[in-house]
C-alpha cells in the first residue's frame, strides 16, 4: 500500500484511495479478460481467421471478466415491471444483458463475426469504465502473443470465488 500511495499524486485521501480502489479492480478485471480470451481463443472451435478486437469483443459479451455492477436509481424508474423509488439499489447483470435472444442471434454460441461485441460490459456515458482501452490494448497485446507462440493444454479452468468477477486462477499453455 506504501508503494502505491508513493505513486498517487497529492490529492486528498478518499481522492487517493479512490485511484488505488481504480487501479486494483482494473488489474483484475484485465486478468480476467486475458484468462478468458486466453480460454476461447486456444480452443479448436475458435476460427484463426478472426482479428483480435473481434475476439475480444465476443469474450466480453459471452465471458466478461465482470459480471455485474450495482448503481442506485437517482429517480423513481419503472424497471422490470417494478416501480422502484430514487435511491434503490439495482444489480445490472452484464453477463445476462450480453446473452439477451432479443439482441443477439446464438447467444450461447461463440461467434467473433458477429456484429456488435461486448457493448455493455465496459458501461457507457459517465460512468462508464475510464480503462476500457487500457484493458483491450494489454489484452489484445497478450493474445496476440498466446495466438502466435501457444496452444492450449486441455485443463479445466478454475476461476477466483468472486460474486461479480471472474478470474481465473491458471490457464494453461504450451509453446508451439
Amino acid at each position: 500500500m506504501a508503494a502505491l500511495l508513493a505513486l498517487c499524486p497529492p490529492a486528498p485521501p478518499e481522492v487517493r484511495a479512490n485511484l488505488i480502489g481504480l487501479l486494483v479492480q482494473a488489474c483484475d478485471a484485465t486478468a480476467g479478460l486475458i484468462g478468458a480470451a486466453a480460454h476461447h481463443l486456444l480452443r479448436p472451435a475458435v476460427p484463426t481467421t478472426a482479428g483480435t478486437g473481434d475476439l475480444l469483443a465476443e469474450v466480453l459479451r459471452l465471458d466478461p471478466p465482470v459480471r455485474a455492477t450495482r448503481r442506485v436509481t437517482v429517480d423513481a424508474v419503472r424497471l422490470g415491471g417494478r416501480d422502484l423509488p430514487a435511491g434503490s439499489p439495482v444489480l445490472l447483470r452484464f453477463d445476462a444483458a450480453n446473452r439477451d435472444p432479443l439482441a443477439f442471434g446464438e447467444p450461447e454460441a461463440f461467434r467473433p463475426d458477429r456484429p456488435g461485441g461486448g457493448l455493455l460490459t465496459f458501461g457507457a456515458g459517465e460512468r462508464g469504465c475510464p480503462g476500457d482501452r487500457h484493458a483491450l490494448a494489454l489484452a489484445g497485446g497478450v493474445l496476440d502473443v498466446l495466438r502466435e507462440r501457444c496452444r492450449r493444454t486441455p485443463t479445466p479452468v478454475r476461476h477466483e470465488p468472486h460474486p461479480t468477477l471472474r478470474i481465473p486462477t491458471t490457464v494453461e499453455v504450451s509453446v508451439r
